[in-house]
């Protein structure tokens, strides 16, 4: 059971008080015993010092002859002048006579034991109560002597209470004097522990501040003692612990800068693998952004990365790994040991984003691989068809017509694919020519249809043009007409090679308040969902059912794509398998 609390001061206090009354009891009791002793030792005295002188007047009586006048009246009032009973005793113990008011005693015969000592020529006193009394007595008893030989002695009885009457009066005086310097020691107490306990107090309530982080209160120094130098301590303390946090805080507010602006995540854990700190950007590439920090622990992490830790605690180096914690993200960690002096106190893992470094790595790889093969299959088929009329095979005209036009067509093909891909390298390195002016966007709508007419017969599909219902108005954009018309060529081109005979081409314009919207809508098989985001993908080929003709490059829409956006603009694409596809792009409308 936990005992209550005390306060310095209760303590003091309690100190001062118990000090105090025990000062004050043994001082009253030493008084008390020694004034006690002190009236007594006088009374005894004077009781003496009178005894001895009535002795030499008494002796006469003692010796047989008859008591003079003066010496009777001396014995008579001898009792009210001492205040005392006086008895004269001859050397056999009997009272022979007595002061005035005890003339009973005379003729009474004393014990052996009253008397014995003080025959012997000895003073005697006693502090008793006796049974010749009924109260407490002192009992002086006195020799008289006439030379050596001891005639008889003066016995001087007299009551304690005027002694002890006395005694009450003094100790009442002491009694009252010791509750008057009890009251005032208290109150110089209390003010004492006051003046103690005041700094000691507030000295408390900055430290109560201080471990709440509040350190720009200081205690007021009011005196120059030890109190007074703890004050000063404590203030000096409060000074360089503000100073010193301060200095951490801004440390630390610089890190969170750093570590908050970087791009790579950062993660710190103890030597138990218990997560200390995580950056948002480290939350974002694990999506982990959503649990609260006081929450997450390393369990919500991926395995590898605890693999990682475990590595580095044991071999104490930098240690690195890739992490792959959902699909298409590919993270770069790097695991290294924190140290204080040589102890190891736990780790830092280092995420860095290298998804988009390994897809335009992959993208380059499949470059190649796509060129390589879109450049061998063209060269392939001029070579199957040229060495037959090289070496004669071939005789009749007919077929030597129609070999030179595949080789003719692949050659084409060929100057295609080459124009493409200096119109993706110019894109991408931004040294494709775009004069931009205004322009009517109805313009290149009607001059691409009439390109593309005479196609649409041969093929058996109907091209259809939407304008806007006020289509007499015009439809400004600021761009480049013959690289628009590359685009929407292009969007038209794929429609026709993928749309059956019978089939519906649509080329619709639309406006909204601050864009210009053209669709290009076919009613061919359409293209799954899944593979609509990689349809601007360079190379990218979408399933067979829509490879009908293989006139395509793969580079077109990725062309197309540059181009829109070089523009200020956007470009899209929706499809429902079965129902055909939209592609399409947005530019910024313009004013005349």
């Amino acid at each position: 059971m936990v005992s209550p609390k005390r306060s310095i001061r209760t303590k003091l206090i309690v100190s001062y008080v118990t000090l105090t009354v025990l000062s004050l009891a043994v001082l009253g009791v030493l008084f008390s015993r020694l004034l006690s002793d002190y009236l007594f030792t006088q009374q005894e005295r004077v009781l003496i010092t009178r005894g001895q002188a009535v002795a030499k007047i008494v002796k006469d009586v003692a010796q047989g002859r008859p008591l003079h006048y003066q010496a009777r009246v001396v014995l008579e009032n001898m009792g009210e002048f001492l205040g005392a009973q006086v008895w004269l005793v001859d050397r056999s113990g009997l009272i022979i006579a007595a002061s005035k008011g005890s003339v009973e005693w005379e003729g009474i015969q004393l014990d052996a034991d009253e008397f014995n000592d003080v025959m012997k020529g000895t003073v005697v006193t006693r502090r008793a109560r006796t049974g010749r009394f009924n109260m407490p007595m002192i009992t002086v008893a006195v020799p008289v002597t006439m030379g050596n030989q001891v005639l008889g002695a003066l016995f001087m009885n007299t009551p304690v209470s005027a002694v002890e009457q006395t005694l009450a009066h003094v100790r009442r005086l002491v009694l009252t004097a010791s509750v008057f310097a009890f009251l005032i020691s208290n109150l110089v107490g209390i003010g004492l522990s006051r003046s103690i306990t005041r700094p000691l107090r507030a000295m408390t309530s900055m430290a109560q501040e201080m471990t709440k982080g509040v350190f720009d209160r200081r205690v007021p120094i009011e005196t120059k003692d030890e109190v007074g130098e703890l004050g000063q301590a404590i203030n000096l303390l409060a000074e360089k612990l503000e100073r010193s946090l301060g200095d951490l805080q801004e440390e630390r507010d610089k890190f969170q800068s750093i570590v908050t602006g970087i791009d790579e995540g950062v993660i710190a854990a103890d030597n138990e693998n218990q997560l200390l700190w995580i950056n948002p950007q480290a939350g974002e590439l694990l999506r982990v952004g959503h649990i609260p920090l006081e929450k997450l622990k390393m369990d919500d992490l991926p395995v590898p990365l605890l693999d990682l830790l475990h590595r580095v605690s044991v071999t104490g180096h930098v240690e690195a790994l890739d992490v792959s914690p959902y699909p298409l993200v590919v993270l770069r960690a790097y695991g290294s040991p924190i140290r204080r002096g040589d102890e190891r106190v736990g780790s830092v893992i280092l995420l860095q984003d290298v998804s988009e470094a390994r897809r335009l790595e992959n993208m380059r790889r499949d470059f190649l691989a796509n060129i390589t093969h879109e450049l061998r299959t063209p060269l392939t088929s001029i070579r199957g068809f040229v060495e037959p009329l090289l070496d004669g095979t071939v005789e009749d005209d007919r077929t030597r017509h129609r070999y030179l036009g595949i080789v003719r067509d692949e050659a084409l093909r060929l100057n295609r694919l080459m124009d493409d891909i200096l119109d993706l390298a110019k894109l991408e390195s931004g040294s494709m020519s775009i004069a931009f002016d205004l322009m009517d966007i109805r313009d290149l709508v009607y001059r691409v249809r009439n390109i593309f007419e005479p196609q649409a017969k041969q093929k058996d599909l109907e091209l259809v043009c939407q304008l806007p219902a006020d289509s007499d108005k015009e439809i400004l954009v600021w761009g480049d007409s013959d690289r628009l018309q590359q685009v929407l060529t292009n969007f038209i081109d794929n429609a026709f090679r993928h749309t059956e005979p019978g089939g519906v081409v649509t080329v619709s314009v639309g406006i909204t308040e601050h864009r210009v919207i053209v669709r290009v809508a076919d009613t061919g098989r359409g293209i799954d969902p899944e593979q609509l985001p990689y349809v601007w993908d360079r190379f990218y080929k979408v399933d067979k059912a829509r490879e009908k003709g293989k006139e395509g490059t793969g580079l077109g829409l990725s062309i197309a794509r540059g181009i829109i956006e070089n523009h200020g603009g956007e470009v899209f694409a929706t499809s429902k398998p079965g129902e055909g596809a939209t592609f399409g792009f947005m530019l910024p409308k313009s004013e005349a």
